[in-house]
């Protein structure tokens, strides 16, 4: 068994507000990406998309629905604004994954961009994971339930200590 040392309090309140700052700043990054999506489409995505240009709204609104909802639910606390936000998001950007994945051997910038937003997509799944993990009551069990208690709970810059 691993041996576990507690983390002094300030230490984990400030490695905690990190966090909080890195998620929020992730979600602004993919809500910028929809505004671009939406705005600034690349030719080279244009021309993969011949055909299928309604893809182009698609892709762009669920980056901006879950980027801008997973932003305002971590700034407001609101965690239960964040699972729909992240899969939104990661919709998103399994389009986006698909229309790059077309070109990923065509140059080595095409196969990095790729990758990045294969990453992406990885780590909104891992937020969407620890969401469920750390919002979730074992002793809520009906729907409505879990819907209410959502609402009224707030998440906090520190974890408690008890398992």
């Amino acid at each position: 068994m691993v041996e576990r040392y507690p983390v002094p309090e300030r230490k984990r309140r400030m490695l905690e507000a990190t966090i909080r700052i890195i998620d929020i700043v992730a979600y602004f990054i993919i809500f910028v990406g929809g505004c671009y999506a939406l705005f600034f489409t690349p030719d080279s995505v244009q021309r993969e998309l011949a055909g299928a240009e309604w893809l182009v709204p698609l892709w762009a609104g669920f980056l901006l629905v879950g980027g801008g909802l997973g932003m305002v639910g971590r700034i407001t606390r609101i965690w239960i604004l964040e699972p729909p936000a992240d899969v939104a998001a990661i919709a998103g950007a399994a389009i986006y994954f698909v229309v790059l994945g077309n070109t990923l051997f065509q140059s080595v910038t095409a196969g990095v961009a790729t990758t990045l937003v294969f990453y992406a997509i990885i780590q909104m799944f891992r937020r969407y994971i620890e969401l469920q993990i750390f919002g979730t009551d074992p002793n809520v069990h009906s729907f409505t339930d879990r819907i209410a208690e959502s609402l009224r709970r707030r998440t906090a810059n520190v974890a408690p200590r008890e398992e």
